[in-house]
C-alpha cells in the first residue's frame, strides 16, 4: 500500500509539472499580434540564454560559461554585429532526486548602420530544474530572465538631403527633425519551460517554449508611445543514436514576432573519435534552412569540456542582389566547467542535447 501511495503521489506530481508547462504553451500561442523584431542567432541552440530562460545552467557540467559572435551583410558599408556572453551555475542541488536550481547572467551587445545605433543587454536569468522520473528520462525546466536594456544613436553620423549645400555634408546641418533624445532604457522581462525526455536507449528529445518582453516595454527615441512587441519561440531537437559512424540530430525553431516570423529547420551529424573523459573528441557538421531566408552551413567540434561551432548563413532572400548573397558568419564556444574531478564525466550527449 506505500509503495502504491508513493507511485500515486509521484504521478500526480508530474502531472502537475506537465500542466505548468502546458500553461506556458498556451501563453505562447496566445502571443501573436505584436510587431517588431528582436536580434537572433543561427546556432540558437549554442545560446541558451537567448534561446529560454528556463535553460539556464540546464547542463551536465556545475557551470558553463557560453560566447557568441554574429557578423551579418559585410557587403554593405557597416555590417551589423552582435555579441554575446552568458555565465550559469547550478545552486541548492538535490544529488538524489537530480533537481535544482540555476543562476545565470548575460550580455548581449549590437550596433548596426552608419549611426551606430546600438542595443545593450544585461540580465539575470533563473530557472528551477524537475526530474519527473529518478533515472533522470524526464525532466522539467522553467525560467525567468529580468534584463536591463539601453538602446543609443549617434546622430552626428547622419546626412540628410537638407545637409547639402552643393559642395559638401555636415551632419544634420539644415535638418528639421528634432533629436532630443540619444538614448534610453527599460527593463524586460521574459520566461519559459523547457522539456527532456528519453524514450529508449536510441532516442532523446529537448522541447521547449519561450516568452520574450512580457511587460512591453517602452522604447522610443520620441515623444510617442512605442512598445516593445512580444516575441514567442518554439523550438524541438531530437538525438538519434545509430549503428553508423555518426548519431542524427534534426531539430526545428519558430519564432514570432508580430508580421515577423522565422522558420528554422534542419539537421546535425554527431561523428565521435575518442570518447575517453581524457580526450574526448567529436565532430558536429549540419546543415539548415530558414524559410524564405538563407541557406546555414554548420561546423563544430567537441574537444574535452570545450564546445566550438562555426555556421555561415548564404543569403537566399530578396536581398541577394544587395548583399552579394552574402549572409552571417557566425561563432561560439561553450566551456563546461566541473566542481570536482568525481563530478566530470565526458558523455557524447550532454543532458539536455545543447
Amino acid at each position: 500500500m506505500i509503495a502504491n501511495k508513493s507511485t500515486y503521489c509521484h504521478r500526480n506530481n508530474s502531472y502537475s509539472w506537465l500542466l505548468i508547462f502546458s500553461i506556458f504553451s498556451a501563453i505562447f500561442f496566445s502571443y501573436n499580434n505584436v510587431d517588431g523584431q528582436d536580434i537572433h542567432f543561427s546556432q540558437y541552440m549554442n545560446s541558451p540564454l537567448n534561446l529560454n530562460p528556463a535553460l539556464t545552467a540546464y547542463s551536465r557540467s556545475s557551470y558553463r560559461l557560453t560566447l557568441n559572435s554574429r557578423s551579418q551583410w559585410a557587403s554593405v558599408t557597416v555590417p551589423y554585429q552582435n555579441i554575446s556572453a552568458s555565465f550559469e551555475a547550478k545552486i541548492i542541488k538535490r544529488k538524489k532526486q537530480r533537481n535544482y536550481l540555476g543562476l545565470g547572467v548575460i550580455f548581449n551587445k549590437d550596433q548596426a548602420g552608419d549611426s551606430k545605433f546600438g542595443t545593450t543587454q544585461i540580465g539575470l536569468s533563473a530557472s528551477f530544474v524537475k526530474a519527473l522520473k529518478r533515472n533522470g528520462s524526464n525532466i522539467i525546466s522553467i525560467g525567468i530572465q529580468s534584463s536591463y536594456f539601453q538602446r543609443s544613436i549617434d546622430y552626428t553620423q547622419l546626412h540628410f538631403q537638407d545637409s547639402w549645400n552643393g559642395i559638401s555634408s555636415s551632419p544634420l546641418s539644415g535638418n528639421t527633425e528634432n533629436f532630443s533624445v540619444s538614448s534610453y532604457s527599460f527593463i524586460d522581462i521574459s520566461a519559459g519551460a523547457h522539456w527532456f525526455v528519453q524514450a529508449n536507449k536510441r532516442l532523446k528529445f529537448n522541447t521547449g517554449i519561450s516568452v520574450w518582453h512580457i511587460n512591453k516595454p517602452q522604447q522610443t527615441l520620441m515623444n510617442s508611445d512605442t512598445r516593445l512587441n512580444i516575441k514567442s519561440q518554439f523550438y524541438s531537437e531530437a538525438l538519434i543514436n545509430t549503428d553508423i559512424p555518426f548519431d542524427i540530430i534534426p531539430s526545428i525553431m519558430y519564432s514570432i514576432q508580430g508580421p515577423y516570423q522565422e522558420y528554422l529547420l534542419g539537421v546535425k551529424f554527431y561523428s565521435k573519435f575518442h570518447e575517453n573523459k581524457k580526450n574526448y573528441f567529436a565532430l558536429t557538421y549540419g546543415i539548415y534552412g530558414r524559410y524564405r531566408d538563407a541557406l546555414i552551413l554548420y561546423l563544430g567540434m567537441d574537444y574535452k569540456n570545450i564546445k566550438f561551432a562555426a555556421t555561415y548563413d548564404f543569403n537566399l532572400s530578396s536581398l541577394t542582389i544587395a548583399s552579394n548573397a552574402m549572409g552571417g558568419t557566425e561563432l561560439s564556444v561553450q566551456w563546461l566547467i566541473f566542481k570536482s574531478k568525481k563530478s566530470k564525466k565526458i558523455s557524447p550527449t550532454p543532458c539536455p542535447i545543447f
